[in-house]
């Protein structure tokens, strides 16, 4: 028998009921979205928030939308941090499927494998149990492409410097066209609107000039709770040359409280120099 992720926030982080959780997405879309179905994206990467979708939800689909009106994606590389603090520093899914409302999406079992081989770590997919950073993503996913396409899920409580930097070389030298590399993060927590836009912008600059080492320097210096840091910084270790930011807010624009917010960042990476 099949191994299936069950989705864990359906319900709470979007709807569980799936003509709901279409209509959601297709709000966010617009009616004039069009998937171009003809052609293959090139390698891209995408950094998107991983909030619930009345927060964050349109932020991330501007991106998502500006990638599939180019093309659809093959294979789909999913990058998210450990919430939970449970499993192992780098967890891969590396066989089976992940369910959500929508069906279910088959897992591209020989490149984890590759992946899993090329880190020198052991599987490990405790950590995936009960993450939403990268389950959350997948129903834009399906919405733009059905389920006719397969995902690498990676999670990870390891966001060290180091580490980045080996997972965006191995990356590097596996993608290609029909690639997308998917970076969920939200950005600064719980300070106010006024300071959370300052504090996010600063990292935001960082990602402009493509510079890891400061994007790290910046978010230790000015005490940013970016809790996607890692996966950001693996988009940018992979080889990139091109960033275009979508949209930058916070979820104070759709709460009304001001106080204490969070940031949410969309953004894409293109032109992959090998």
């Amino acid at each position: 028998m099949e191994k299936t992720r069950r989705p864990v926030v359906a319900g709470t982080f979007y709807p569980s009921n799936p003509e709901k959780l279409k209509n959601l997405i297709k709000s966010f879309f617009g009616d004039n979205f069009k998937v171009n179905t003809e052609k293959l994206i090139p390698s891209m990467g995408v950094i998107v928030p991983h909030a619930g979708y009345i927060y964050s939800g349109e932020t991330a689909a501007k991106a998502y939308k500006k990638i599939f009106e180019k093309g659809i994606a093959k294979r789909v590389f999913l990058l998210g941090p450990n919430h939970t603090g449970l499993g192992s520093k780098i967890s891969i899914f590396t066989s089976g499927s992940w369910e959500t409302p929508m069906g279910r999406i088959k897992i591209d079992e020989k490149t984890a494998g590759k992946i899993l081989k090329d880190l020198n770590i052991h599987n490990d997919e405790f950590s995936h149990l009960n993450e939403h950073s990268l389950e959350v993503q997948l129903p834009f996913l399906q919405y733009a492409m059905g389920n006719d396409f397969e995902i690498i899920p990676i999670c990870m409580m390891d966001q060290s410097l180091e580490t980045t930097k080996n997972l965006g070389k191995i990356l590097a030298n596996i993608i290609e066209e029909g690639d997308l590399v998917i970076a969920s993060s939200d950005m600064n927590h719980y300070e106010s609107h006024e300071k959370t836009l300052l504090k996010d912008e600063k990292v935001i600059e960082t990602l402009k000039k493509m510079n890891l080492e400061e994007m790290y320097d910046t978010i230790r210096r000015y005490n940013i709770s970016m809790c996607g840091y890692g996966p950001v910084a693996v988009l940018l270790s992979i080889g990139f040359s091109d960033i275009e930011i979508i949209e930058h807010t916070t979820s104070g624009e759709k709460s009304g409280d001001y106080e204490a917010v969070v940031g949410y960042l969309s953004a894409i990476l293109s032109n992959l120099q090998k």
